[in-house]
């Protein structure tokens, strides 16, 4: 029987806090456990990248991308937008972690080209791909937890 690892995790962490933690005596050790606890809940949901999550970051790319292209089509910078539009299709669809790690590349090449255009060609484009890396960021950080800093300076 394979347990998942965050199950697998969880209990490691129950574990310590429950019955480890109240028996360890010294300011410095508590510190300590509470640093390994601090590391294993926020290592829990990044062991292995979540399938949604990687969905939601690609799909929000994908899009982001697309308004920066239509964007740039507006405003005349067809080049541009082609060269966007190539690095959208050399992207792999599936599996999700490779779409997403080429969706990253695919928006650090479309900053490079907007850096290379008149700021008000790339204003609606840079924005477009802002609003996607904000949004990702956020992403990002939903999945880290609360820290237990606090606990830690205690000891």
């Amino acid at each position: 029987m394979l347990i998942p690892v965050e199950e697998l995790i969880d209990g490691v962490v129950r574990t310590l806090g429950e019955t480890v933690l109240p028996d360890v005596g010294t300011r410095v050790a508590r510190a300590q456990l509470y640093a390994v606890i601090d590391v294993l809940q926020n290592l829990r949901d990044r062991v292995e990248e979540r399938t949604a999550l990687l969905v939601a970051e690609a799909a929000s790319a994908r899009e982001a991308l697309g308004d920066a292209v239509t964007a740039l089509r507006e405003v005349g910078a067809e080049t541009a937008a082609a060269r966007i539009v190539d690095a959208l299709e050399a992207v792999a669809a599936e599996p999700p972690a490779a779409a997403a790690a080429g969706l990253r590349a695919a928006l650090g090449t479309a900053l490079e080209i907007l850096d290379t255009l008149p700021a008000e060609v790339a204003a609606a484009a840079r924005r477009a791909v802002a609003a996607h890396l904000a949004t990702q960021a956020f992403r990002d950080v939903a999945v880290t937890k609360p820290s237990l800093l606090a606990q830690i300076s205690k000891g």
